[in-house]
């Protein structure tokens, strides 16, 4: 999965550092990454060094996001980089680095990208309007008139890998641009635990009870700014599937060699389905 970047490691413990030239960053414009442009010897992830103009004046907008092994990140925020961009750069999807040899840059650009908007939408005070300002004790931002304090949003979504004997339901979502195999997923509501959110969704988009949950594992998934639980479940009742047309345009049960191999290994849907196929998980 995206995390999975062994031998490295992302730390991302809260510290206050100063940039460098040769240190990477990131920036962002309308959800894209600004990464150097292809060609066979390129590092994909720009250094501060390469930006035009004085270093000084980039030192003071970086801000420190983690460290992959002991590489600082640092992050410009998207209303601190209001120029043209170098010729060897380019604004590019981040989905673009799960295709790279640095796997490693696909986890330090999702999470980027979710401290990027984190920041973007946090700009200003909720309570009273004023600007927030960076805390230097934690991972926070804080009003200097209120006292108002804002963390980095995380929010709980779980998966659901639905059962029946030797078969797999698999869907495929409505209306958005990915159109491969998918699980019933969704955000979990106040006042739910993990296990309701999961029966609710399943029971909204295929009209199916289930039990028997399983615990699969989790992932972080910046693009949503979410953390995604997965839980195996078997089938309880009906096999009739009552589809949600304005989620899912399919959803349709598959035996284990019906299933095609996952070649995704980014995505705990594309690891929990990997499982179910092989056999890893009965």
């Amino acid at each position: 999965m995206i995390q999975d970047i062994a031998p490295h490691r992302l730390d991302n413990a809260f510290a206050v550092k100063e940039a460098k030239p040769e240190h990477f960053f990131f920036t962002f414009h309308k959800g894209k990454a600004l990464l150097q442009k292809e060609n066979e010897e390129r590092e994909m992830l720009p250094r501060l060094s390469q930006l035009p103009g004085s270093f000084e004046t980039w030192k003071e907008k970086a801000v420190y996001a983690f460290s992959v092994d002991e590489e600082p990140m640092f992050l410009i925020l998207e209303n601190d980089f209001q120029q043209e961009i170098p010729d060897d750069m380019e604004y590019t999807d981040l989905r673009e680095l799960y295709q790279s040899r640095l796997r490693w840059a696909a986890l330090a650009g999702v999470t980027a990208g979710h401290l990027n908007h984190w920041y973007r939408e946090h700009r200003y005070c909720g309570c009273c309007g004023s600007s927030m300002g960076f805390s230097d004790r934690e991972r926070a931002m804080i009003c200097p008139d209120c006292g108002n304090i804002q963390y980095p949003r995380i929010s709980p979504v779980i998966m659901a890998a639905v059962t029946s004997g030797e078969r797999l339901l698999v869907t495929r979502y409505a209306g958005r641009a990915y159109k491969g195999l998918a699980l019933i997923a969704g955000f979990v509501e106040i006042g739910e635990s993990l296990e309701s959110a999961l029966k609710r969704e399943v029971m909204e988009e295929v009209g199916l009870k289930v039990k028997h949950l399983r615990y699969f594992g989790s992932q972080p998934w910046g693009f949503s700014d979410s953390i995604i639980s997965g839980f195996f479940a078997e089938m309880d009742g009906s096999q009739e599937i009552l589809l949600d047309r304005d989620e899912l345009s399919e959803a349709v049960w598959l035996s284990r060699e019906e299933i095609p191999p996952q070649k995704n290994d980014i995505s705990i849907t594309a690891a929990m389905i990997e499982a179910f196929r092989t056999g890893t998980v009965k």
